[in-house]
């Protein structure tokens, strides 16, 4: 993608607090966008995405500098379609990361892609600012991520509140 493509992709994500659910025509699935701001790093999450979000995740990660390599990865990861699937990628010079966590089988593999998709994140920021892997307060940052999505979880992994295909 050209430079002025990248900063044009850039704005959509790049100010103030951003959650949104996005209704696709013809799916009963709802891809949900969060946006997290911690120790100065900025977060934000896609949770049952699927192919017809691409663009969505594609330009969450032009926004937070991926370089092409990630975004053909990510591409073909997201056109499979796989389910109990997820990624991470975190660019520590500008601060931010974009997590997804895709469509999944059941709500426990919802919570297990979830918690592993933050522990990722939690450990690009630890590395960063120099917090010990063992400590308490790498626990407590990744306490911090869970609480800030700690809703969406819950509606997307309880069984009662939203049915998988």
């Amino acid at each position: 993608m050209k430079n002025k493509e990248r900063q044009a992709h850039q704005l959509r994500f790049s100010e103030g607090s951003y959650s949104r659910p996005i209704r696709s025509t013809n799916i009963r699935k709802i891809m949900t966008i969060r946006k997290l701001h911690i120790r100065h790093w900025t977060i934000l999450f896609f949770f049952s995405f699927d192919a017809r979000n691409a663009e969505d995740i594609e330009e969450a990660l032009i926004w937070a500098g991926a370089p092409d390599s990630i975004m053909k990865q990510v591409q073909t990861n997201v056109f499979a379609e796989r389910r109990d699937e997820g990624f991470c990628f975190s660019n520590p010079s500008l601060r931010r990361s974009v997590v997804a966590v895709g469509k999944t089988s059941t709500g426990p593999e919802f919570m297990n892609t979830t918690i592993h998709e933050i522990a990722h994140v939690a450990m690009h920021i630890a590395e960063e600012d120099g917090i010990d892997p063992y400590s308490e307060e790498l626990a407590y940052l990744m306490g911090d991520i869970s609480h800030d999505i700690s809703y969406i979880v819950c509606e997307l992994s309880c069984p009662h509140c939203n049915r998988r295909d």
